[in-house]
Order: C-alpha cells, then structure tokens, then sequence
C-alpha cells in the first residue's frame, strides 16, 4: 500500500488549551494543546463550496484568525512534466524550494501500461 499522507491537511491545536472543534470530522473532535488532526484532502474541498458547509468553513476561518488552530501541512499539487514523462511536487527542504516525487513514489507514463 502506497503512502497517501500528501494528499492530507493537516491542523494542530495551538489555543494553549484541549478544545472542540465541531467543524472537523463527521462529528467534530477535541484535540489536546499540540495535538494534530488530519483531513482528507484540500480543505477547500472538504467544506466545500455549498452553502450547506458555510457555517462550519466560517467556524474554520474564525478559529484561525483567533489563533487557536493552524494548518500545519496542505496537500501539494501534482505536476506532470510532459517531457521526462514523469509527475512531481514542489517541497521545501531546509529552505528551498525543491522537485521531489509524490509520496506515493515515482510515477512515470512510460512505466504505464
């Protein structure tokens, strides 16, 4: 099984306290000062662009501008580079911006099929 991590986001508690935050998960979580959560995916999509989600984005929103939540890691994009035929992501290691594979490891078309 491969490893999928980088097509999560992840938030860590920093309010300094253990809190709810009842916008994560089906029925939301408490987390530990410190503790991390992950969710599947962007979270842009996760709350998605419905207004059925609105009040718990906004929630989401407000526990970051208060500086009780941080989004501590964000899905990178995939890039495919036509040429060498191979997807890739941006990272940062120790200060630049480096090329690097997707955690699910080294994807080439020319392995394909």
């Amino acid at each position: 099984m491969s490893n999928t991590t980088c097509f999560q986001t992840k938030v860590r508690n920093i309010s300094g306290k253990r809190l709810p935050f009842s916008f994560i998960g089906a029925h939301g979580v408490t987390l530990d000062d410190g503790e991390e959560y992950s969710i599947d995916g962007r979270v842009e999509d996760y709350f998605g662009a419905n207004r059925s989600n609105k009040r718990k984005r906004d929630a989401y929103y407000r526990s970051l501008q208060n500086g009780l939540l941080a989004v501590v890691h964000t899905p990178s994009e995939i890039i495919y580079d036509p040429t060498l035929a191979e997807a890739k992501i941006l990272t940062v290691v120790n200060g630049a911006v480096v090329v690097a594979d997707p955690c699910t490891g080294v994807y080439s078309s020319s392995m394909a099929g």
